[in-house]
């Protein structure tokens, strides 16, 4: 009799252990799975990406404050969807036309999409800082732009204005790329990668040495999907931004598409062996920008090209990532500033200006203009 209770307790401890072993073998399974699918992921080029934060929600009746009751002389801005008005010093408030709001069915609430725009603040962002709602009113707040700043598609098209040269395109196309960088790096797709949603300024460290450096701020963030119901994804930024890196090198319009049409088989051309300077100079804005100075300059002007081409001519699956085009435009950037004779300190953007002029906002949402109300009001974001 006792040996048989021995036996039986022999037996399910045995069996105990089998069990054990067995959960524990399959929980080990499931963490190596779980950890080679997040290399493989990394492997193929994925970055981790930090979630955004949620965006802080000011009272309405600070924004109105601040605003003087959306008084049409704090007006620095029109656009389809807003109406842009001085809400205190850096900050302006974007308040959604009213019949939009009253005419949609669910009463126009920012979605959970726009209330998680939060991200750090960056050089070449114009932030996202808080939003407010209330009833029959829907409202953005957003870092102003600098002084004097003008949205890329006018400086593209304007006659009136000096034209940018390389060395600034340069300049615009690797700060629009950091910023793109920067929300992708924090899981936000913009959505509306265009020239009007690129503002330009001229900073003032570089008058000194002669040179007006191209300060970029990107703007109008992750509404896409707000604003026309369309989804936003990282990798279509990554083929827009390769249309405005066309823009740039052009001059001309991307008109649907048939920019790239008839210029990617050039740069193709241009980019292979044999080819001569003379294939890719087809392409350049040298009638607004000038030859090339050199073949230095040149060489950096086919390699931005060949940036172009990256982000516009493969699919979706193989197009690089906004950080690897970010580095490499920074490093044409970094390769003018040596050339000039800049040092490394000097990188990084100075967009101080004088708080006491009304900074001119332009794109796709915004129209310039400029306020006359001096007395700003500060809107005061929850700590």
């Amino acid at each position: 009799m006792l040996d048989a209770v021995v036996a039986a307790v022999h037996h399910a401890v045995v069996a105990g252990a089998a069990v054990a072993l067995v959960a524990l073998a399959v929980v080990l399974f499931l963490l190596w799975r779980r950890r080679r699918v997040a290399a493989a992921t990394a492997d193929d080029g994925a970055v981790n990406k930090a979630a955004p934060e949620p965006l802080p929600v000011v009272p309405l009746a600070d924004v109105e404050r601040a605003t003087d009751g959306f008084h049409r002389s704090r007006v620095i801005g029109q656009g389809r969807h807003f109406t842009v008005y001085a809400a205190g010093p850096g900050l302006a408030a974007k308040r959604m036309h009213p019949h939009l709001v009253l005419g949609d069915p669910g009463g126009r609430r920012f979605p959970a999409a726009v209330r998680s725009l939060g991200v750090p603040p960056h050089p070449n962002l114009a932030a996202l800082v808080g939003l407010s709602e209330g009833p029959g009113e829907r409202v953005l707040l957003v870092e102003r732009a600098p002084a004097r700043s003008v949205s890329l598609d006018r400086l593209l098209a304007a006659d009136d204005r000096p034209p940018l040269s390389w060395r600034q395109r340069a300049e615009v196309a690797a700060g629009a790329a950091r910023g793109l960088a920067h929300l992708h790096a924090h899981g936000v797709a913009h959505g509306r990668v265009r020239p009007c949603n690129l503002l330009v300024g001229a900073t003032s460290g570089d008058l000194r040495r002669g040179h007006r450096r191209a300060a970029i701020r990107v703007t109008d963030y992750g509404l896409a999907g707000f604003l026309d119901r369309e989804d936003a994804r990282a990798e279509n930024d990554v083929y827009m931004f390769g249309a405005v890196l066309l823009e740039l090198l052009t001059g001309r319009r991307w008109d649907g598409g048939r920019l790239a049409d008839w210029a990617l088989p050039r740069i193709r051309a241009g980019a292979g062996a044999g080819a001569g300077p003379s294939t890719l100079a087809e392409v350049l804005d040298v009638a607004r920008a000038g030859e090339p100075r050199d073949k230095a300059e040149a060489r950096l002007l086919a390699r931005a090209a060949r940036v172009a081409l990256a982000c516009v001519g493969n699919d979706g699956r193989s197009r690089p990532g906004m950080g690897e085009v970010s580095a490499i435009l920074s490093d044409v950037e970094a390769a003018y500033r040596r050339s000039d004779g800049a040092t490394e300190g000097e990188e990084e953007e100075d967009n101080d200006g004088d708080d006491s002029d009304e900074g001119r906002l332009s794109g796709c949402l915004l129209g310039p203009s400029r306020s006359i109300h001096k007395a700003d009001g500060v809107v005061r974001l929850p700590v």
